[in-house]
């Protein structure tokens, strides 16, 4: 289980409260961190470490900057190592990738494993570390191909969730995986919720999705159900779907 948080706004605005709310989650979310960083026109800036964010002075210094679009991910390791290679955020050219949960059985079932690889374009399977999470969004990034509108995001994101389920879930014994993927180019948000809690805020100038009710100027949370998905696209809109 870990947290995530992840805001754009239309004027670089204060995030120091909001990642206070995450350094108190991190007493139990304390196997590293990670933050995507956007600016126009160029590739995510990513930086992240195994401390605990807790009490890192890295982390408390990136919170007290002012931004514009941040993606921030805090880890309780479930797959793979405490190591930076299985840090999220995950990333490639211009799409950042998040995970909050884990895929039943991914750790234990050595065929499932295979499986998923086997599914994921041979081109992208070079993979920095062991985790669920990090094939999750090679396979995104397999469905997604050429893609880059609204709808074809969303419909990658709902393929990697589909297949998870089907692969990885104990249908006889009710055991399902937590699945709260969260993808960003940076201007758009795309996340689903599955078995995790997730809420989602949006004004005429600022768009948050986040783990939890963080404390963030003029965000009034609403919940987003589960299995459903949640979209905030260029223009702030934040939409929320039934899961296909």
């Amino acid at each position: 289980m870990c947290r995530i948080f992840a805001v754009r706004s239309n004027q670089p605005i204060a995030v120091e409260s909001a990642f206070d709310g995450l350094r108190e989650l991190a007493a139990e979310h304390k196997d590293g961190w990670g933050i995507a960083r956007f600016e126009p026109g160029v590739e995510p800036h990513i930086e992240m470490r195994v401390d605990t964010a807790e009490n890192c002075p890295r982390f408390i210094e990136r919170g007290r900057e002012y931004v514009q679009s941040l993606a921030v991910h805090i880890r309780l390791a479930s797959v793979g190592t405490v190591h930076e290679r299985n840090n999220h955020p995950f990333s490639a050219g211009k799409w950042v990738f998040m995970h909050n949960g884990t895929l039943k059985r991914f750790k234990t079932d050595e065929a499932l494993r295979s499986r998923f690889d086997a599914e994921i374009d041979p081109s992208l399977r070079a993979f920095r570390g062991e985790t669920d999470s990090e094939r999750c969004f090679a396979l995104f990034r397999t469905y997604l191909g050429g893609g880059n509108s609204d709808a074809e995001v969303r419909t990658a994101l709902t393929r990697v969730f589909r297949f998870a389920e089907a692969q990885c879930d104990d249908a006889t014994e009710g055991k399902r995986s937590a699945m709260n993927f969260l993808v960003t180019d940076g201007t758009r948000f795309f996340c689903t919720r599955r078995d995790r809690t997730l809420f989602a805020t949006t004004s005429a100038d600022v768009a948050s999705i986040a783990s939890e009710k963080l404390k963030l100027a003029g965000a009034e949370w609403r919940e987003v159900p589960n299995d459903h998905l949640v979209t905030i696209d260029e223009q702030l809109k934040l939409s929320i779907e039934a899961i296909a």
